[in-house]
């Protein structure tokens, strides 16, 4: 699966950030607290435990002066 984080400036309706992650899908479920594999295909809003472990897991920085979603696809 591919898994992507998209930024988007509060009130407004387009991602203006957009980040491919190199994460297991197994690894990204224990972040997102993920117990079946139907939840891999939602679009989620990141809070700041998830964006800190996903930041040490892939070692990256996401901006945080944004809404960062979670999306994922085949």
């Amino acid at each position: 699966m591919k898994h992507k984080i998209m930024g988007v400036i509060a009130g407004d309706d387009f991602a203006s950030y957009e980040k491919i992650l190199c994460i297991d899908t197994q690894a990204l479920a224990k972040i997102m607290s993920w117990t079946k594999e139907e939840n891999y295909f939602y679009d989620y809003e990141l809070n700041t435990s998830q964006i800190e472990a996903l930041e040490d897991e892939c070692s990256i920085e996401l901006p945080r002066n944004l809404l960062l979603f979670l999306t994922s696809s085949n």
